[in-house]
């Protein structure tokens, strides 16, 4: 029984490996439906319950989609970013360390926000002027996140914009302004994506999008930014381990 479970494990992840050379190839292309499991089956020389392991495993990479009673689909040539939420990193180290380019495109000029909510979240007064950019960061050049970011004025540099707004913000504290973050308060929710997201992320109006909202905070427990992320569903999902 062990040699069985060897070799079907093998073959598993042979036909997986076959797959994404097919989907990488252009052989089987982003928006194509495969063939019905058995055919694709007798096509790839093995047996039905061995394909659905290898189809399952390509589900959760973020190559194919499933939908039931309508067939499996290619959405993706590369597999998801995949990270876990319990250590606070950069989305700057995330992607660099799965092998990744990363990148950023359209960062918008920084300017004042008047929002009271996150005034509020951050502790300022009366005097102290928000400030606020969006950037859409990309991945192999394709775009995954639509960041919103909202700094108090008195960590703006003044070149900001030009050197620090399409990198690492974490970075840019610990290193430019001596103010390392610690911790992270963070919100994670699904967010239909409007016309205007959408467009920006090369996306479908309301396709589903992950929105990760964080006020970051120093070792003194102070607020220090706040950040929201619009996360396209096909390139990057978050996991979290719980234990009881």
């Amino acid at each position: 029984m062990k040699d069985i479970g060897i070799e079907k494990k093998s073959l598993s992840s042979i036909a997986f490996k076959k797959i994404i050379e097919l989907i990488e190839s252009d052989v089987l292309k982003v928006g194509e439906k495969l063939d019905a499991e058995q055919k694709l089956a007798n096509k790839l020389n093995i047996s039905r319950p061995i394909l659905r392991e290898a189809l399952q495993k390509l589900e959760i990479e973020g190559y194919i989609m499933r939908k039931h009673g309508v067939g499996t689909f290619v959405i993706s040539k590369t597999p998801m970013l995949s990270t876990g939420l319990e250590r606070l990193d950069s989305m700057t180290d995330l992607v660099k360390v799965q092998n990744y380019s990363v990148g950023t495109i359209g960062t918008t000029e920084i300017s004042k926000c008047t929002d009271d909510s996150i005034r509020e979240l951050l502790g300022l007064d009366k005097t102290d002027n928000l400030m606020f950019f969006e950037r859409i960061r990309t991945a192999d050049k394709k775009p995954f996140a639509l960041d919103y970011i909202y700094i108090p004025e008195k960590y703006v540099c003044e070149d900001f914009h030009s050197t620090y707004a399409d990198a690492s913000i974490l970075n840019y504290f610990s290193t430019v302004q001596g103010t390392p973050i610690f911790s992270s308060q963070c919100n994670i929710f699904a967010e239909n994506a409007s016309a205007s997201i959408a467009d920006k992320l090369a996306i479908l109006e309301n396709e589903a999008l992950q929105v990760l909202e964080q006020t970051f905070y120093t070792n003194m427990n102070e607020p220090v930014f706040y950040g929201k992320s619009l996360i396209v569903n096909n390139i990057m999902k978050f996991h979290l381990v719980r234990r009881r």
